[in-house]
């Protein structure tokens, strides 16, 4: 009886030296260091040269023939005038102005976060 009792103590003491060290019951919090990264778009003003075109008149003068009625004399009469014409020219001139462009940067932020594990009970006693 007493080995019966020797070997059935022995069995119960072996499961919970098994259940102790090695399967997981105790729920223990850690930290760890989290970093989160984002995009931060904004805006910003900048200045570009453009080459735009513009139009404006030149004056030349030229020599027209007149003819008109005189009635003094009782015939047509023909003269030579100058005459202001103005001709359209185009050039080009550079213009600075401004635009807004989007610019990113990054940020970070690094947070502490509790997690949790499941360790044995001899780790616990031995760590925590």
């Amino acid at each position: 009886m007493w080995k019966k009792l020797a070997i059935g103590l022995g069995a119960a003491f072996l499961v919970f030296l098994i259940i102790f060290c090695a399967v997981p019951l105790k729920q223990v919090p850690y930290t760890i260091s989290k970093t989160y990264v984002g995009n931060e778009g904004y805006y910003v003003s900048e200045l570009y040269t453009v080459r735009e075109p513009y139009t404006f008149l030149v004056p030349y003068t030229v020599m027209e023939e007149f003819t008109y009625f005189d009635e003094d004399i009782g015939e047509e009469v023909t003269e030579l005038r100058e005459v202001t014409r103005y001709q359209e020219e185009t050039d080009f001139r550079y213009v600075t102005k401004y635009r807004e462009v989007p610019n990113y940067r990054t940020a970070w932020e690094i947070e502490p976060v509790t997690q949790y594990k499941n360790v044995s009970m001899l780790e616990y006693f031995i760590s925590y």
